[in-house]
């Protein structure tokens, strides 16, 4: 037992120490609420949370008065439930990831809490872009590439309707599927990001495109405008092959 123990239960106050460090995970522009987890009947009569080694002070409750405003950093993002002793940190930065302490009194009762937040940046929707399209009598190939500004993160497609389709997934690049659909209709292409190395993480990008198939009138008018241009093209030819004869014929007769 601590000289510090011997000393505070002399002087009538029992203080449960910290037994294990808790974990929590906020993102970057959202909000979290660090718990302390009283219950509202016990009607606490001190709350102290601060951070860092020398315990610098960032959110008090005494004497029935809260005060937020004790360190520059969390200026106007603090909020503090008196009767939970729950801490809500707004609009969370990379800056705020560190460990939390926090202090509570009960009648003769100390209790302390240890919170190690971390913080991170939520996935950004990924790219769809159209590469590449061509149509078909019955529907169209189309290539498309799916990226994404984020890093360590990897690619899953879906074809609505079902397509024939096959795409590469290396990490840290963009995926590029190939697709022939065989329809007329829209086809909606949806491009998933995922960090690889968690599982519950993902955020998806929706992209519909529609086949322009030619109708039978324009693919009989295309067929019939490419036969009368290659005759044309071989007419010319037959032309400048006699001009040329007829020069050369002429030019030796003289």
């Amino acid at each position: 037992m601590s000289l510090l123990t011997v000393f505070l239960l002399l002087q009538g106050l029992l203080v449960v120490p910290v037994t294990s460090i808790s974990e929590a995970v906020g993102y970057v522009g959202e909000d979290i609420t660090l718990p302390f987890g009283a219950n509202a009947s016990l009607s606490l009569s001190v709350i102290e949370w601060s951070i860092l080694s020398n315990n610098t002070l960032i959110a008090t409750y005494r004497n029935g008065a809260i005060k937020l405003d004790r360190f520059h950093l969390y200026k106007g993002r603090l909020t503090l439930n008196a009767q939970t002793g729950d801490l809500t940190i707004l609009n969370l930065s990379q800056k705020d990831a560190m460990e939390y302490t926090v202090r509570a009194e009960h009648a003769s009762t100390e209790i302390q809490k240890k919170i190690r937040l971390a913080v991170k940046q939520r996935l950004q929707a990924p790219t769809i872009r159209v590469n590449y399209t061509t149509a078909t009598e019955t529907g169209c190939f189309l290539l498309l590439t799916c990226s994404s500004p984020d890093d360590g993160v990897g690619f899953f497609w879906k074809v609505q309707p079902h397509c024939w389709h096959s795409w590469n997934n290396t990490e840290g690049d963009p995926s590029q599927l190939v697709a022939y659909c065989n329809t007329q209709e829209s086809v909606e292409f949806t491009c998933t990001s995922k960090r690889q190395k968690e599982t519950m993480e993902a955020i998806s990008t929706e992209f519909k495109i529609k086949c322009d198939v030619p109708n039978e009138k324009c693919l009989v008018r295309d067929r019939w405008g490419l036969f009368f241009i290659i005759l044309i093209l071989n007419v010319l030819v037959v032309v400048l092959c006699f001009l040329k004869s007829g020069c050369r014929t002429e030019a030796s007769t003289a």
